[in-house]
């Protein structure tokens, strides 16, 4: 990861734990999501219908979409059940206490 394009997104004890929040970073609405005590940045958009997945539902390292419940692992983007179907995962780390994501 280029560390350098990473751009600070809050702190981390502004993520509350299986609650997503929509961020703009670098132009791109990017859902970050604090989720077993790891956090985890994806594409906002749900490639179904174009629901907001940083509003959605989250179970163990899964979010759904809130419109149709379509389901994404946070870790790799991949849909559960359908492989054509996924979004992008951004690198996320923590620094000082600061949230960084990493669109590239």
């Amino acid at each position: 990861m280029d560390e350098s394009s990473a751009v600070p997104v809050g702190e981390r004890d502004e993520f509350e734990d299986s609650e997503g929040q929509i961020i703009d970073v670098a132009g791109t609405d990017v859902a970050v999501f604090l989720s077993e005590g790891e956090l985890h940045a994806i594409e906002n958009t749900c490639p179904h219908q174009g629901g907001p997945l940083g509003d959605g539902k989250v179970e163990g390292n899964n979010v759904y979409c809130p419109w149709h419940g379509f389901e994404f692992d946070l870790t790799t983007g991949e849909h559960a059940h359908m492989d054509d179907m996924c979004v992008e995962t951004y690198p996320v780390f923590v620094e000082d206490e600061t949230v960084y994501v990493a669109v590239e």
